[in-house]
């Protein structure tokens, strides 16, 4: 997928996780948003490299 198909797919699951219903919903939407990001980034690191 291109950056910009990935980031219109990012944006139609948050829209879908603030109005999802219940928090497992929720919370399983913003799971699938998060790797969407992470595929996003690319090679960046989010945490400290030892």
């Amino acid at each position: 997928m291109t950056k910009t198909e990935l980031k219109k797919k990012y944006s139609a699951v948050m829209l879908k996780a603030d109005q999802a219903s219940g928090r497992r919903e929720a919370m399983d939407l913003y799971k699938e948003a998060r790797s969407i990001k992470k595929k996003l980034s690319g090679d960046e690191h989010e945490g400290p490299l030892a």
